[in-house]
């Protein structure tokens, strides 16, 4: 089991949740703000199953926006191992 967890710009969140989230992955929003610029992000994560952490990445990567700088960051995203996942 992994933790996959993005940071995005607001614009492009929510459709990257929503593709997750058709996929069937349960996705948690955490909505920040602040640093250099004080525009708004996203932070969500979601449990993923080892065999489908790829299907995960690459679905983040196909529902961003067309990136308008070539060396522009666009966002961030981690794959932590879990030791353990509890639903309550």
């Amino acid at each position: 089991m992994k933790l996959v967890l993005v940071v995005l710009e607001d614009s492009e969140a929510a459709e990257v949740t929503r593709a997750l989230v058709r996929a069937g992955f349960r996705v948690t929003r955490l909505v920040s703000g602040g640093g250099l610029l004080r525009r708004g992000h996203t932070v969500f994560f979601t449990a993923v199953e080892d065999e489908r952490v790829d299907e995960a990445v690459n679905l983040v990567r196909a529902h961003l926006k067309p990136q308008e700088q070539p060396a522009a960051r666009r966002g961030m995203l981690f794959v932590l191992p879990v030791e353990a996942h509890i639903q309550a």
